[in-house]
């Protein structure tokens, strides 16, 4: 039971944040892409963020 949730949790975190960040920089040039696409380059994006922190914080 809870390992269902927990993977419920996972899954609706990582759409939240990947899946629907990837949707919305598709959109800035007006595009509509697959999920897939979408969720990949949600998780560029944030791991391109994530470096560019790390840089300024340790550089």
């Amino acid at each position: 039971m809870s390992d269902s949730l927990i993977r419920l949790l996972v899954q609706a975190l990582f759409e939240a944040v990947c899946t629907k960040t990837g949707r919305g920089l598709w959109g800035l040039v007006g595009l509509r892409p697959h999920d897939l696409v979408s969720m990949f380059s949600g998780m560029i994006f944030w791991t391109v963020v994530g470096i560019f922190v790390y840089a300024k914080m340790h550089g």
